[in-house]
């Protein structure tokens, strides 16, 4: 029996170090879920931050003042004087709908006085700018042409349009500038 007790020992013997590796195996499988843990933590804090910070609405502005400075402005442009054309373009075209019935009118385009060049571009494309304000007034009816709002509707429509066919830039590549407001020099429905 003796040869048993030396088995047993030898057994026993390899089995201590087999528990105390056992045991460092479970704290370093614990540590690796618990560092999994915080890591999925902090991912869904961080994307909890991120996502109420994009969903908060913008901070409130105050529309009277935003309505006010863009009201300021509106009036100070209407002040300011820019250059015109030399001669109104002058138009007549039969109105949309009504048999017999035309409007006449003088077209006047204005822009900033800086802007050297562009009187000579405006002046070359008179023939095409011309052609824009003869469809667009031909297109409209009496009703819209006889209103306020019809002509300052038409009005927008032809800078709108205008400033379309012009280039960015001139030549020698510095800005060519922008028609400004556009004006009814004469108007007359008949």
């Amino acid at each position: 029996m003796p040869g048993m007790d030396d088995d047993k020992k030898t057994e026993a013997a390899p089995a201590a170090p087999d528990e105390g590796a056992g045991k460092k195996a479970s704290i370093i499988k614990w540590a690796i879920v618990g560092a999994i843990l915080l890591l999925f933590i902090g991912m869904q804090v961080a994307m909890s931050i991120f996502f109420t910070q994009k969903l908060n609405p913008p901070p409130a502005v105050n529309l009277e003042d935003a309505e006010a400075k863009k009201q300021e402005e509106f009036l100070k442009a209407q002040k300011e004087v820019g250059v015109t054309l030399a001669a109104p373009i002058e138009v007549t075209v039969n109105i949309s709908g009504e048999d017999g019935r035309f409007v006449k009118c003088g077209v006047q385009l204005e822009y900033n006085p800086s802007f050297l060049k562009l009187g000579d571009e405006l002046e070359a494309r008179k023939p095409r700018i011309k052609d824009i304000v003869i469809d667009l007034l031909s297109s409209r009816t009496l009703s819209e042409l006889m209103t306020p709002e019809g002509k300052q509707a038409v009005r927008e429509q032809i800078l709108k349009d205008v400033n379309d066919i012009l280039p960015d830039a001139d030549e020698k590549g510095k800005p060519l500038g922008k028609v400004s407001r556009s004006y009814f020099d004469s108007f007359m429905i008949q």
